[in-house]
This record gives C-alpha cells, structure tokens and sequence, in this order.
C-alpha cells in the first residue's frame, strides 16, 4: 500500500515506519502539522526516511495515497483530519484514542456503517497478552495501568476488550473521578479497570479468572506494534476482515467516557450503545491535553518551542 502519514505527534510514525516497510508497504507522504512538529522537523523526517512527499494540508494525498496513518495527538482533531479520505474512500488508521466526544465517536461509526474502513486505537486490543486471556475463556478480569485515563488508560481498556470481546453493555464509576471502573458484559461478564495516576509505575496488567482458574498476565513485553500493524494493514489492504464492526471496536474509548460520565452521575450505571445523554459528560478535552503533552514531545525531540504553532 501507499502510505501517507498525518501529523508526526507521537512516537507511533517513527516506530511504525520499518515496520510497514518491512511488511511491503510504502510511506509516500507525510503532513506534519503543527501541535508538536515544525517545517524543519518535518523535512528531516522525510528526509531522513526518503519519503519526497511533504504536504500542509491531509486533503492533498488524497488520490496518491492508498491509506493514511492519523497520529494526531489531539484526538479533538481526528475527525476533521480523516474527513477527507473518508469521503474520497481511503481507508485510515487512527491512533489512539479514537476520539474523546461521544459526538465524534458516533460520526466515525456512522462512517464505518456506511463502508468506510477505519481502523486503528490502542495495539494492546491485539496483542499476545490480549489473546492468551481470551484463550483462559475469562469471566471476570481485573486490569490495571498507568497514566493519563483516555490516553494511557485506553491500553488497560483495550487489553480487557481483547481478552473479553466486544459487548460491553455498561460501565459504572467505583471513585469520584472515574479511574476505577466496572464494566458489565450483556452476557453477564465483568471487568474492572484501574487507571492509576502518571508517576505510579509503568505497565498493561491484568488478573484473569476463567474456567481453568485464576491467572496473572503481563502485556508490557509483548510484540505490541508488529502484531497491531498485522491486523490493521491487512484489514485497510481488503486483504481481512477485523472479526467486530466498528462499533464493537471503539467500545474501550465508549467506556472510559462511561466511567467519566458515571462519576459525574454517582455511580450509575451508564449504557454504551443507546441513546443516555448522560454519556456526553464524561468527554475527555484533547485540546486541555495536547498542549502539555506536546511540550514534553517537543522537549524530548529538540525541537524550539516557539517553532511551533500551537
């Protein structure tokens, strides 16, 4: 496939890069941006990876771009940044979260409803660890990471929607803030989820009772990147089929702002899939995180702060 990469935010394109070419792939094209990279950033990243192709503006690969990878940091962005290339039938990979409004959340899933093929969200949903916990066929799973709660929590989510599968009917908040979450399967199965705050520790765990008994994973260690770019190229390629819809894909990120919303709300009980207003009150602003983030990227890659537009 030809690839053209949309925003050079996170470590994601640098660390995708040899892997897409090793799998056949090429990156053609590139959009910078402008939340953390700079001109200049951007053309040495091209340049250093032979990529010819640098572009402002999403909307100009399309027609020479087979697929785009979307690695916008603020997730507030992403639907405004992949509109072109759904229109024009391009398929995308969209880094996590998906989105942090259940607004944008339900315009992706109506896209995909209406054939476009979106793919994307946190590798842990796909990893080793998710897979070996779907095989103990898990009633009950305890997860636990680190960080951020939409950012980083959405690997602790995706782990557990990996080895539960899709279905989650509700979440309720255990705490004030939506960091401890149950989640409540329509089959009957549970989970809970910790995310605890930045600082703590670092890692994807999870404690998984099955039929075979009670069992202690750790995904920290896996191939995360190489089996998620498997799954997703070959799904964008037409070459698979996921084996969920969409829907049942951005369940993790539904869920967090279901912990958020019933926090907000005393613990209720908050549906995914219906039509609860209450859902929209756990929104997660990406443009409150994207600037500290970015500051650290930046600090972290060199790059002069006043360089950058935002």
């Amino acid at each position: 496939m030809r690839i053209g990469v949309v925003d050079l935010d996170t470590s994601h394109p640098s660390s995708f890069h040899p892997l897409l070419l090793a799998r056949g792939h090429d990156v053609v094209a590139v959009v910078g941006g402008d939340t953390v990279a700079t001109p200049e950033y951007t053309a040495q990243y091209a340049s250093e990876r032979g990529i010819e192709r640098v572009e402002d503006d999403p909307a100009a690969l399309v027609g020479d771009v087979d697929v785009a990878f979307v690695h916008s940091v603020d997730w507030d962005d992403h639907v405004e940044r992949i509109r072109p290339f759904v229109q024009a039938g391009v398929g995308v990979h969209v880094c996590k979260p998906f989105a942090g409004r259940v607004a944008d959340i339900r315009q992706l899933e109506a896209w995909a409803a209406d054939g476009a093929r979106i793919a994307g969200g946190s590798a842990l949903r796909w990893s080793a660890t998710a897979r070996a916990g779907a095989a103990l066929a898990p009633r009950t799973v305890f997860a636990v990471t680190y960080g951020h709660l939409l950012d980083y929590g959405i690997h602790a989510y995706s782990l557990v929607h990996g080895m539960v599968g899709p279905g989650i009917e509700a979440v309720r908040a255990l705490d004030g803030a939506g960091r401890r979450a149950e989640l409540r399967w329509a089959d009957g199965r549970t989970a809970v989820v910790v995310v605890e705050e930045p600082g703590g520790g670092y890692g994807f765990y999870a404690t998984v009772v099955g039929e075979g008994g009670v069992s202690q994973l750790d995904a920290s260690k896996d191939d995360l990147y190489g089996a998620f770019l498997d799954v997703t190229c070959a799904y964008l390629d037409g070459e698979a089929e996921l084996g969920l819809t969409f829907s049942e894909l951005v369940e993790p990120e539904l869920a967090i702002l279901a912990a958020r919303a019933s926090a907000a709300h005393d613990g209720a009980w908050i549906g995914l899939h219906g039509d609860d207003e209450r859902l929209a009150a756990g929104d997660v602003d990406g443009g409150e995180f994207a600037p500290g983030y970015a500051a650290t990227r930046r600090a972290a890659l060199g790059i002069e702060t006043e360089g950058a537009v935002r």
